[in-house]
This record gives C-alpha cells, sequence and structure tokens, in this order.
C-alpha cells in the first residue's frame, strides 16, 4: 500500500481496503494472548514484501516482481476461502 501511494499507483485505495480486510481476519482468528506475536509477523511480512517492491521498481527484477504478485494473491486467496 505505501509502495502504491509512493507510487501514486491508482490501485492504492483497493489496496488499503484488502489490508484492512486482512487486519480484521487476523484479529478475528488470532488468541487473545498472541498481540505480539501477530504484530511481529505483520512487520515482518511488510519489511520482506516492501524489501521485493524496491527491488521490482528500482532494479527492475522481474523475479521479485514476479514473487511480489505471488504473495498478494496468497494472502487475497486466504480472505476468500
Amino acid at each position: 500500500m505505501e509502495h502504491e501511494w509512493l507510487l501514486s499507483d491508482e490501485n492504492a485505495e483497493q489496496t488499503e481496503d484488502q489490508r484492512a480486510a486482512m487486519i480484521d481476519l487476523l484479529f478475528a482468528t488470532m488468541e487473545p494472548d498472541e498481540g505480539r506475536q501477530v504484530l511481529a509477523w505483520r512487520i515482518e511480512a511488510k519489511s520482506a514484501h516492501a524489501g521485493l517492491l524496491t527491488r521490482a521498481t528500482f532494479r527492475e527484477d522481474t523475479w521479485a516482481a514476479q514473487r511480489a504478485v505471488q504473495m498478494v494473491r496468497a494472502c487475497t486467496a486466504i480472505m476468500m476461502s
């Protein structure tokens, strides 16, 4: 989402909605005492995805671009199942 904001991508609003839905799903399914762990996973995932997007955009790395798309699709599939 932040990457799309920085690049003025027209899909940013859709990504923001998907992010909100994933966060709602996480909160609905996590145990009460898992908050710190879930937050750590979110931070790690955000950092890893940002790295892929940076590589894809500024190094024109095809693998990183494909992997970033695959990861988003995997998360979207989880929400839809």
